[in-house]
Parts: structure tokens; C-alpha cells; sequence
């Protein structure tokens, strides 16, 4: 409301100078004056107010964001971080005061609001309300179930080896600090897959003596889910006996002194690119030992790759290389290694890291890290498919959450130098044993008909085929996976790019010095806090 003795003051100044024509000018001047001095204070006043709406949403955004990192888990205490947080970074326009602010935990969100009062210039044409505004955060509090999927094969030897371990233990890092900003008890689990044409899903396992019982096929070390027998093997017509009689792998092994070194080779399809649990009921779906068998020759001529014991009986190559009989108790085996990384016997090929099974102690998963060593082919489904058991909570490991549990990310990152190998022999097996046994075995049934000399573009489309619907497989659980590819300079990307989730998972690391840059990019992407309002 106007004044009155201001009206009146000003009309009988009209009223003079109505009749003194000199005073035209002056009266033009004041009355331009009076109209437009509150219209450019009410301008200014709209100016105030917008910047410093920008300035209050800015400082109240990052202030909240900072009480959602803070671990505190009381409103009480989120209000006392808040509130500090938006003293330090608030700039209030001059004259300007923060009345209000609140910072509210909310479930899973940081719901703030804050209002600042602020000075009128033009209270007669101008409406002033505080200004006020509003931000929310989602807490980071999803708990984390990260497998990591190591390419350890011999292409691996040298600085990338040495990379990968200096860099995996960072992104370990990156992701304790990570989990931190969470209020779970349990906020991150980590599991560790060395792979190359094996998996080592055990650490030594004792089998010499008399601890494993020949008659059950049981023993105190060894898990319940392993098929010692390998009796999908024998009904697919692969096992390396050719008798009418069901040899265990094991006992083989203790009667030559030997002790199963716990590498594992790929069950049978469809099960070799499924998590589905372990049946006794269903030989295919059980895990059977890795076991190279002694090939043809007598061990002292060393006429094949891994010949370690003396024949037994004759016939032909086959023959005497699945003759169960020279696996006789007291026959001992051949010394030293049949190439680098390989040491004659049964057990050729399983120099791997053990794997680490889903833990919260991350410094034995550093310290596996520091252990692992570059040996062997690529088979990269096979590091993969136990990546998953490891995320799973079905047997054989039986470790991850439930499928579905709020607030739970299962996350694999697959890091690999190279494509699926089988690699080719020119004798009569055609391959080195390994985790999908001999190429003539055919175990890796998508193509139908490797042979011996089958080429190394047949082998590795099985394999290749296998791996994708894997892929697959694995993401139909909501499960993330990253793929990173390391200095390959050959072939298509095309598989590990669509193995990954997104386009944006897959890193195609053309020098292994910028392998540190693609995990801190993968620890960003995991790191869900954000703004959500």
C-alpha cells in the first residue's frame, strides 16, 4: 500500500507546477522517474533471484551428494553432515540469507531441501518469496558380487602378466573404496578365475596314501560334485579306456604316485555353458578331473608329447593310449616337463593359480593375483562358464546370493590377449589335451566332426559358439559383463563385443600400458551413486 501523505505530497507538486510551464521538463523527468526506477529494480530483483536459485541448487546438489557418501545412517547425523557440506559450498548474492535447510535419509535417498531469504529492492512491483529448492541422492548401497576372469595363458608371459597384476589389485582397490559409501554389512564380494586351457578350481588335493577310498570314489579332500569316474565321458564314447571297465581317474593317479592337482575340464553339453547344479543322477552334469593321459610310447624313447608311463599290451595307437592297465600301483612316472610350463603326467597344463572362491577378504585375492602365472592355451569359455558358478547360488560352489535379491549387482569382468585356441598337433591326437579334451574327442559338440586335422578356424568356431550363446546364458541373469581385449591385433573383436552387456563394456586395450585406464573406466561404470533428481 502506498503512502498517503507521499500522494499527497506528490499531487500538490503536480498541481504547482501544472502552472509554471517552465517546469514541464522537470515534471517529464520525474514522473519517467518514478515509473521506471522500480521497474529497474524489480528487473534486478528477478536477476538476484534467478542466480542465486542457480547458486542454492548447485551447493545443495553437492552437499547432498556428499552426506549419501558419508556413512552415516541416521537422519540425524545425514542432516549435521548436510548442513556443513552446504555452509562450505553455499554463495549467497549480497544481503541474502539461508533460512532453512534439511537433509532427510529416506529409505535408500538423501532428500534435501534448503531456502534462502533474499533482499527486495522493489517491494512495491516485485512479489518476494524465498528461494527455495530441492535435490535427492540414491545411495550407493547396492552390495557388489564381482568375479574377475583372468586370461593366464601363455601369450600372457612377460609385462602383460605383470600389468594385469599390478592393475587388478588398483580396480580391487577402487572398488573396497567403493563399497565403503555403502550401508550393507557385507557391501562387496570378490571372486578370482585364473583360466588358460584349464580352470583350477582346487588347490593341491592329497590323493596319495590312503585317504581316497577306491570302492566309494570318495575321499576327504574331494568334493562331492566331482565325477572321478567320468562316466558321461564313456557314454559319449570319449573316455580313454577301452575296456569293459569304468576307471577312476583318481585311483589311476594314486596308484602312480601322483596327486590330482584340481584343474577341471568342461563338462558335457548342454552343460558346459550352464550354471545348472550338479546330479549324480546326470553324468553330464558332473565335473570330472583333469586328467592327460599317458600317451603311446614307452617313456623312455618319449616318442609323443606326454608319454610318462610304459605301455602296456599291444594294438594301436589308441589302443595302448586308453589301456587302463599301465596305471598299475608302483608305476612310476617320467621326470621333468615335456615343454615349458608342463611337467610330464596327468596333471600337464594345471600350473595355474587355484581359484578363489566369492570372499570378502580381498587381500588373498591380491595375494592369488601376485601368484598367477602365464601358461597354456586359450579357452576362454571354460574361465567364463566358472566365473559364473562362482556368481551362482546353485552347486557346485553354491556362494552367490539368490537370483533377484534388492539391491544386489553381480558383475563379471572377462579379460583375455586372445581367441579360443585348440591347438593343433601334427601327430595322431591332432591337439594337446585340455580342458575340452583331445579334438578327436569331440566334446565340443556345437560342430559336429572335429577330426584330427581339423583346421584352427573349425576348432576355434566351436569354441567361438559355444562362448556366445554362453554369453548369453550368463546376461539372462542379469548378470553384467565386461570384456576387455588385450593387444590383439588380429581377427574380429566381434565375440567379446557382444559378450559384454553394452557396446559401452567392451575395451579393446591396443597396449597393455593403458590396461590400468579400461579398469578404473569399468570401477566408474560399477560405482552407481547418482543424482536422481
Amino acid at each position: 500500500m502506498r503512502n498517503p501523505i507521499s500522494q499527497s505530497r506528490l499531487f500538490q507538486f503536480f498541481g504547482r507546477t501544472a502552472r509554471d510551464e517552465r517546469g514541464v521538463s522537470a515534471v517529464a523527468f520525474a514522473i519517467s522517474f518514478a515509473v521506471l526506477t522500480p521497474m529497474a529494480l524489480g528487473v534486478f530483483d528477478v536477476y538476484q533471484s534467478t542466480e542465486q536459485r542457480g547458486k542454492l541448487q548447485d551447493a545443495l546438489d553437492a552437499s547432498a551428494l556428499y552426506a549419501a557418501k558419508s556413512n552415516a545412517y541416521t537422519t540425524a547425523d545425514i542432516n549435521t553432515i548436510g548442513n556443513k557440506a552446504l555452509t562450505a559450498n553455499l554463495r549467497l548474492v549480497h544481503g541474502a540469507t539461508l533460512t532453512n535447510a534439511s537433509f532427510v535419509l529416506n529409505g535408500t535417498e538423501v532428500d534435501a531441501t534448503a531456502q534462502v531469504a533474499l533482499p527486495a529492492y522493489a517491494p512495491m512491483e516485485y512479489n518476494h518469496q524465498p528461494v527455495t529448492v530441492n535435490s535427492s541422492v540414491q545411495r550407493s548401497i547396492d552390495r557388489l558380487e564381482v568375479a574377475l576372469v583372468l586370461d593366464n595363458t601363455g601369450s600372457m608371459a612377460g609385462t602383460k602378466i605383470s600389468t594385469l597384476q599390478t592393475q587388478a589389485k588398483i580396480l580391487i582397490d577402487k572398488l573396497v573404496t567403493a563399497s565403503q559409501q555403502s550401508s550393507d554389512a557385507v557391501p562387496l564380494r570378490i571372486s578370482l578365475v585364473p583360466f588358460s586351457q584349464s580352470v583350477r578350481v582346487l588347490g593341491t588335493t592329497t590323493l596319495t596314501g590312503t585317504g581316497y577310498n577306491t570302492a566309494s570314489h570318495t575321499g576327504p579332500n574331494i568334493p562331492t560334485w566331482i565325477d572321478p569316474q567320468g562316466k558321461a565321458h564313456a557314454a559319449a564314447g570319449v573316455a580313454f579306456d577301452n575296456f569293459d571297465v569304468q576307471t577312476d581317474r583318481l585311483t589311476m593317479m594314486r596308484n602312480i604316485g601322483q596327486s590330482w592337482a584340481g584343474c577341471i575340464e568342461e563338462r558335457m553339453a548342454p552343460y558346459d555353458i550352464s550354471e545348472a547344479a550338479p546330479d549324480p543322477l546326470i553324468p553330464a552334469s558332473m565335473f570330472v578331473p583333469y586328467f592327460w593321459p599317458d600317451e603311446a610310447g614307452n617313456k623312455a624313447s618319449g616318442s609323443q608329447l606326454n608319454d610318462y608311463l610304459n605301455d602296456v599290451g599291444s594294438g594301436t595307437w589308441k589302443v595302448k593310449q586308453q589301456n587302463h592297465l599301465k596305471y598299475a600301483v608302483g608305476a612310476t612316472v617320467r621326470a621333468g616337463t615335456l615343454m615349458p610350463g608342463y611337467t610330464y603326467g596327468p596333471n600337464a597344463g594345471c600350473g595355474l593359480q587355484p581359484m578363489m572362491r566369492l570372499t570378502t577378504n580381498t587381500a588373498a585375492i591380491k595375494t592369488a593375483i601376485d601368484g598367477m602365472t602365464a601358461v597354456g592355451d586359450t579357452n576362454i569359455p571354460l574361465g567364463l562358464v566358472w566365473g559364473w558358478h562362482t556368481l551362482s547360488p546353485n552347486a557346485p560352489l553354491a556362494d552367490g546370493s539368490p537370483y533377484g535379491t534388492t539391491h544386489l549387482r553381480k558383475v563379471i569382468i572377462l579379460m583375455t590377449d586372445g581367441a579360443n585356441t585348440l591347438t593343433t598337433r601334427g601327430d595322431n591326437n591332432g591337439s594337446y589335451y585340455e580342458g575340452w579334451g583331445y579334438v578327436w574327442q569331440q566334446m565340443i559338440s556345437v560342430v559336429p566332426g572335429l577330426t584330427s586335422s581339423s583346421t584352427d578356424a573349425a576348432r576355434a568356431a566351436a569354441m567361438d559358439a559355444r562362448m556366445a550363446q554362453l554369453c548369453t546364458n550368463i546376461k539372462a541373469k542379469d548378470i553384467t559383463i565386461y570384456t576387455i581385449r588385450v593387444e590383439v591385433t588380429s581377427g574380429s573383436s566381434a565375440l567379446l563385443q557382444n559378450c559384454a552387456t553394452t557396446p559401452a563394456d567392451f575395451y579393446d586395450v591396443t597396449n597393455v600400458a593403458n590396461l590400468g585406464a579400461a579398469f578404473d573406466a569399468i570401477a566408474g561404470s560399477i560405482a552407481n551413486l547418482r543424482i536422481t533428481k
